[in-house]
């Protein structure tokens, strides 16, 4: 992106404001934090509504076919808006422009008055103003993917593997939690293999254990993990009832080895199982996030009644789960047999009713407990209208947005504090509870 944008001459806008829409993943939220900065430094002034802004940000998610169907939508959308005179300039940015090229968008859509693709490599960890809550921020250790899965688009958008250098991911940590920041959510496409690059070996476990040292923290919850390079000196981290959570996100993809050597994820069932195996006796109070591939091409009945069991048996407490999406300029779109799409909505809903099933049960078991919950904001109903005694909080499973989270009764709860809450009922995958602390 350049810098400021000169006001459009014509528009009963509001002179040097800009706005941004984030697509995607918190990864690019953190690119779209980056933009923000920027803009601010360059003088212009940054407003959470799009109308009348001087110029709208779209910073795009590219990864499948129906995340850049999304971005197609916003983009129609700030068009409508520009030729109403209710914005002015439209930017678009991120991964769908790196993806697709910026050349066959700006034909598609010449109403778009600049595009760029993804930062560079050298703004990894550029200044950037925190659009998450204020007691909650992303830290981004590293870029880019050396895997090449068959399903994969990321090493295309994103490039090789880039670890952020263990100096400049401590002082950004040091300056989110000066900010008030006490939950620090580690990111990266691979978490567990930074490092590597810098010191020939992957490192995680000394650079976490330097982050729990930073004082004002009090949750770090870690993203994006993979079954290699999960080591013991790493379980053992997290078993050690310190700042780390006992959380662990982890996408499996399938448990059918034919399909994981077809998807190219270089580990097999077996391996899987007795990492799985190690983190469930290992860890107390272990949550186990993963993700799951439907419909991957070959993928036979008994493979997916495979998965099936695979999923009863480990009972994972989260999990998500994705019909099988063909892009272009994978190796898995060349693949054979492909499997019908009414046979992928199946095994999708299938899958989805085990998954949520352990979800159900998981939350059922903590009926009774007093869980430690940190407030995020008062409870707000349909009309828009904040409710003064019940709030929305999360526990140490639950990773903003994506996860459950506890609707609490209480009163004076602030966001970012942490109160003892007893867990009355379940509501869905989403615990009820009560609290009698204050601020």
């Amino acid at each position: 992106m350049r810098g400021a944008i000169s006001p459009h001459p014509t528009l009963s806008i509001s002179s040097g404001t800009f706005s941004i829409i984030s697509l995607g993943c918190p990864k690019n939220l953190v690119d779209s934090e980056q933009h923000v900065f920027a803009l601010q430094q360059a003088g212009m002034t940054f407003q959470t509504d799009i109308e009348h802004s001087e110029l709208v940000v779209l910073n795009t998610c590219g990864f499948l076919h129906s995340a850049r169907s999304e971005a197609r939508e916003y983009i129609r959308a700030l068009i409508e808006l520009k030729e109403q005179n209710q914005i002015g300039r439209i930017v678009v940015c991120g991964c769908m422009p790196a993806h697709t090229g910026i050349a066959p968008l700006a034909a598609e859509f010449p109403e778009v008055d600049e595009w760029s693709g993804v930062p560079e490599a050298s703004r990894q960890s550029s200044p950037r103003h925190i659009l998450t809550a204020p007691h909650v921020a992303y830290l981004r250790i590293a870029d880019g993917c050396n895997r090449r899965c068959a399903f994969c688009t990321i090493p295309k958008i994103r490039g090789n593997f880039r670890s952020v250098p263990e100096a400049v991911v401590l002082a950004e940590a040091r300056r989110l939690a000066e900010a008030g920041v006490k939950e620090l959510i580690v990111i990266a496409q691979e978490t567990n293999f930074w490092g590597n690059d810098l010191d020939g070996k992957p490192n995680l476990v000394s650079l976490l254990q330097q982050i729990e040292r930073i004082d004002g923290l009090r949750w770090i919850r870690l993203m994006y993990t993979y079954p290699q390079h999960f080591g013991d000196d790493l379980i053992a981290l997290f078993a050690s009832g310190g700042k780390l959570m006992p959380y662990i996100d982890m996408p499996l993809q399938h448990a059918n080895d034919e399909m994981l050597a077809q998807m190219n994820r270089l580990v097999t069932k077996s391996e899987t199982e007795r990492l799985l195996e190690k983190l469930r006796t290992r860890i107390d109070h272990l949550v186990l996030r993963t993700s799951f591939i439907v419909g991957f091409p070959g993928e036979s009945e008994a493979m997916f009644q495979e998965l099936l069991r695979f999923v009863e048996d480990w009972k994972f407490e989260r999990a998500g789960v994705f019909r099988f999406s063909a892009e272009q300029g994978t190796a898995a779109q060349r693949l054979t047999p492909k499997v019908p799409g009414k046979t992928m909505d199946w095994r999708v809903e299938q899958l989805q009713k085990v998954c949520k099933k352990h979800a159900v049960s998981w939350a059922n078991g903590q009926k009774g407990k007093i869980l430690d919950v940190q407030i995020d904001g008062n409870y707000i109903d349909e009309f828009g209208r904040k409710e003064p005694k019940l709030f929305i909080g999360r526990t140490f499973a639950d990773a903003p947005d994506i996860d459950p989270v506890v609707y609490i009764t209480g009163a004076g709860l602030l966001p970012g504090a942490s109160v003892e809450c007893e867990m009355l009922e379940v509501d869905g995958t989403d615990l009820v509870g009560v609290t009698e602390s204050g601020t």
